[in-house]
């Protein structure tokens, strides 16, 4: 009975050791980087923060009981004494056909890693937890209806589907082409209000095709709203008249 009774604590007791601790006692880091993407997930303190691009500051993500009680649950299962074994199952971030990812758990004064991982490939037995953050993170990410580059079809009024005119949205910077200068810029959302800084362009001079172009650098400061259809988008001035028509490609 008494070697039954050692035996038993000694499982019990190895098992504590590896998992001491509550989610509110711990740091977990989650970083997911390619040349084009970056994450870096923190939960920290009953804080749950989220950096999505390089250089950026993080932004805490509020999140309810039920998700932290949801996250709790999932880091309860994480077993730290094979962690920092774990390596994904596919090697797509070999070639950049993922973002590489890791995962990081602080306890005390001790570290555990994860050997390496493809973005949303988590190993199997961290991947509800993993699933769980990056789903948490990408619902909280403003998603800019209008990204994309498109051909310009209309500019006030005037048809110029066969001018080959295009212009593109990334994240707060606008580029694009209308006759003869290369033009860049930035520009805000807020809802369906959009505001473009003045455009900075190249120095080019190109005989009869500086009308368009003219038309546009004068114009822009006039966009207010954007509306979308299907693949179309509507810049309109403040009387809701079309600036600019244009069709994603």
């Amino acid at each position: 009975m008494k070697i039954m009774l050692t035996i038993f604590l000694s499982i019990f007791l190895s098992k504590g050791c590896a998992q001491d601790q509550e989610l509110s006692d711990v740091k977990i880091v989650y970083g997911a980087n390619t040349r084009g993407y970056h994450r870096m997930i923190t939960i920290e303190n009953g804080t749950f923060s989220l950096v999505s691009q390089r250089d950026g500051n993080p932004s805490v993500v509020n999140l309810t009981d039920t998700q932290w009680k949801k996250l709790a649950e999932l880091y309860s299962k994480i077993d730290l004494k094979t962690f920092n074994d774990l390596e994904g199952p596919t090697m797509e971030r070999a070639h950049d056909g993922k973002p590489h990812a890791d995962m990081t758990i602080v306890v005390k004064d001790k570290t555990y890693t994860t050997k390496g991982f493809d973005h949303t490939i988590p190993p199997a037995k961290i991947k509800e937890f993993v699933d769980y953050i990056n789903k948490i993170a990408d619902d909280s990410v403003f998603k800019n209806p209008i990204l994309g580059s498109y051909v310009v079809e209309e500019l006030v009024g005037v048809n110029v589907v066969e001018k080959n005119y295009f212009i593109s949205f990334e994240n707060e910077k606008i580029s694009g082409f209308m006759g003869c200068n290369m033009y860049s810029g930035t520009y805000n959302l807020n809802n369906e209000n959009i505001i473009i800084s003045p455009l900075m362009a190249t120095k080019k001079y190109c005989e009869n095709e500086m009308k368009n172009e003219d038309v546009w650098f004068k114009s822009v400061s006039n966009v207010s709203r954007f509306e979308i259809e299907n693949k179309t988008i509507f810049l309109l001035d403040n009387e809701n008249k079309v600036v600019l028509k244009a069709t994603k490609k």
